[in-house]
């Protein structure tokens, strides 16, 4: 692979540095450094690749890879019988994916492991890359491994605290355009908040009017959004009456500066709810069917600012319950 890159960026490989995170100092003065041992394999992982970025010019660029948590699954199923393999994939993701992220247990799991992360998903590889101040140029999927291109970014992230646990917060737009964060249950692999504008940039907006080929979302997590059962701990935002039951979605920073000026500026004038208007309309959850909801939303509460979320209430439980709405 390292070959391959040398072609693409017409780079002389006199001009690369061969580095081992763990025990090696980079070479300011090479144009390509390439990382030899695999991220699962970096001791304090994430203080690793943080100070790694703080020292790489501009105009280097960085290629490294890691073992994706698809790729370990694979490579255990084709080494072993099928009874053996599941076995071993059931102790292996209960010890290095479960207990090394229990509170009581993380500190003892650090110090067996000295900070290495066995088991990486696709996401969580990225995420954490983009929150150590990466740029992710381009990505490559080569014999259970990703390989990552990656330059400096000039942005800093790393004052967000990246969220962990089955329940998190997610920064979102509320009223006023303040900043809040909304509660929900974890459906998405770590760090994947930090990769929501480098997706939406690879693979767009989907149907759902959510980005495309999410590769975020766990399995169990999709169930989760299909029922809502994710959105359940947003009833904590409504006591804190920072949302209400029936309103306009809480969207992203990103989502929200993307949209016309003035739509903005009417979604600054409402509090966020737990349940949108496109549910209580029976309409598609593309993006533009929700927009036109919240739209129409809008110009109901300016004549029955009252009513309207009631109503609308009623409606949703109508259309959850017997025309079989379900989430995407």
């Amino acid at each position: 692979m390292l070959s391959y890159y040398l072609d693409r960026l017409s780079i002389n490989s006199l001009d690369v540095q061969e580095l081992n995170l763990n025990n090696e100092f980079y070479n300011e003065q090479k144009r390509l450094i390439y990382i030899v041992n695999p991220l699962n394999e970096v001791n304090n992982l994430q203080f690793t690749i943080e100070k790694l970025s703080k020292q790489i010019n501009d105009n280097q660029f960085i290629l490294l890879k890691f073992e994706t948590l698809r790729g370990r699954l694979r490579r255990i199923q084709k080494n072993y019988p099928k009874l053996i393999s599941n076995f071993l994939i059931a102790i292996d993701l209960i010890v290095h994916r479960i207990l090394s992220r229990i509170l009581v247990l993380k500190n003892v799991y650090h110090s067996f492991s000295k900070g290495k992360i066995k088991i990486i998903s696709r996401a969580e590889g990225l995420g954490r890359l983009v929150y150590s101040g990466f740029q992710i140029e381009s990505t490559e999927n080569f014999n259970g491994l990703c390989y990552v291109l990656l330059t400096k970014s000039n942005k800093n992230l790393t004052d967000r605290k990246p969220s962990f646990g089955p329940i998190f917060r997610m920064n979102r737009v509320g009223k006023n355009g303040k900043i809040f964060g909304v509660y929900k249950i974890r459906t998405m692999h770590p760090y994947s908040e930090f990769l929501q504008e480098y997706l939406i940039k690879l693979n767009g907006y989907g149907d759902q009017g959510k980005p495309n080929n999410d590769f975020r979302v766990t399995a169990w997590g999709r169930i989760l959004r299909k029922y809502w059962l994710d959105e359940i701990p947003q009833l904590i935002n409504v006591m804190k009456f920072e949302m209400k039951i029936v309103g306009l979605r809480p969207v992203s920073e990103f989502y929200f500066n993307d949209l016309d000026p003035i739509l903005k500026e009417q979604r600054m004038a409402h509090k966020p709810g737990c349940i949108p208007p496109y549910i209580a309309f029976n309409m598609a959850s593309s993006k533009n069917d929700v927009l036109k909801a919240e739209d129409l939303y809008i110009q109901m509460k300016k004549k029955n600012p009252y009513t309207t979320d009631t109503k609308l209430f009623f409606m949703a439980i109508k259309n959850i319950l017997f025309s079989k709405k379900r989430g995407s």
